[in-house]
């Protein structure tokens, strides 16, 4: 990775996450918080809850809550690209072992990139899922 794609991961509040989506195989990109550290970008997800109240236009989903599409799609195929300012980047999600200390890892890296006042302790909660990507 070259110096400037390093300095634009430094520099970017956000990035965009392109995975392939695990049922219809077609590209899926959102735009993301994240920190950069030794080659990797560090992702937090949570789960988001289903509809309370549905309205007639509203799908409920079986499951109470459960972890965003991106999430899921690199679960199914950790291979994904990552989209700065001037650089789109191959990038694999890794498997990680300990899941506490990584997000404890992922939050320490936000807290010093946006600032602690905005990355409250309850980051921290249970059902967060801390992702990190190794970047090529």
């Amino acid at each position: 990775m070259t110096p400037q794609a390093e300095r634009a991961l430094r520099e970017s509040a956000e990035l965009v996450l392109v995975t392939r989506g695990r049922r219809s195989g077609k590209e899926h990109a959102v735009p993301l918080r994240f920190a950069y550290a030794d080659g990797s970008v560090w992702l937090r997800a949570e789960p988001r809850d289903a509809p309370r109240e549905p309205a007639a236009a509203v799908i409920v989903r079986r499951e109470a809550s459960r972890a965003p599409d991106w999430y899921r799609n690199l679960e199914a195929d950790p291979r994904c690209r990552v989209r700065v300012p001037g650089y789109e980047l191959a990038g694999a999600a890794r498997a990680l072992a300990d899941r506490e200390t990584a997000l404890q890892r992922a939050i320490d890296l936000w807290r010093e990139k946006y600032g602690a006042e905005w990355v409250a302790d309850w980051y921290l909660d249970a059902g967060r899922l801390p992702v990190r990507v190794d970047l090529a």
